[in-house]
């Protein structure tokens, strides 16, 4: 079984250097995962004992070679168990992580876990994000929205559009603020097809997540999607 140290071993050989504290809060996380699994279906019961390669490790590893910006607002959408929130959250500090899913159980489930690892600045919220996206507090507020196979990119670009801030200036390797950012894998041709007719989409663009000690996973065809907007907060009186 690979184990956290395996994981911060593959972090440490890819730039992304990870803290004792960091390693402890992630094993915490994990065991509070496992045990609230129990009772909420918060990820698969097979991937409990491959929580590093075939979770956190998904989450996390498009860090290797990109960058967030320092202090952003980010919207996981669709956080299920808190995946990728948790983990982003967990090494990177500074940001402000809301944790958005439409199923109170699994919500209830989240913010528990979150309160025992003393996260600060997590937010956990529970609602249908097409409603959300249209209110005063939620509207234009985040610097990213996050997903990992929360839904069609099609619907996920619909459904982030209205959270996201306009563009802002940006150098090196870092995000561009106003992202959607997307954690995928499989064959993305149609629905790529479908969310790059989108009307208010300006870019899409698709990167195979690739980095050393990749070859000890099983699964290997994670790619990063990032979808950007014509003018995101701005045109929010908007046409579809």
């Amino acid at each position: 079984m690979k184990d956290i140290s395996w994981f911060v071993s593959v972090c440490s050989r890819n730039g992304l250097p990870v803290s004792e504290d960091q390693a402890a809060k992630l094993e915490a996380y994990r065991l509070l995962l496992v045990d609230r699994n129990r009772r909420v279906n918060l990820i698969s019961r097979k991937d409990e004992e491959n929580f590093y390669p075939k979770q956190v490790m998904n989450c996390v590893s498009f860090l290797f070679k990109t960058s967030l910006k320092r202090g952003a607002r980010i919207l996981d959408l669709g956080t299920g168990g808190g995946l990728p929130g948790i983990p982003i959250k967990i090494l990177s500090p500074d940001v402000d992580m809301c944790l958005l899913d439409s199923i109170a159980k699994k919500t209830a489930a989240v913010l528990s876990i979150s309160n025992e690892l003393n996260l600060a600045k997590v937010e956990v919220v529970t609602g249908r994000a097409e409603e959300l996206a249209k209110t005063h507090e939620f509207e234009g507020k985040f610097d990213y929205v996050i997903s990992r196979a929360a839904g069609k990119l099609d619907e996920l670009a619909k459904w982030s559009r209205g959270f996201l801030k306009g563009e802002e200036p940006h150098i090196g390797d870092m995000i561009p603020v106003g992202t959607l950012i997307v954690l995928k894998g499989g064959d993305l041709v149609e629905e790529l097809k479908h969310a790059r007719n989108l009307k208010f989409v300006k870019s899409i663009t698709v990167d195979e997540i690739s980095f050393e000690g990749m070859d000890e996973l099983d699964n290997k065809e994670k790619k990063l999607v990032l979808v950007n907007y014509r003018n995101a907060y701005a045109s929010a009186g908007r046409t579809n």
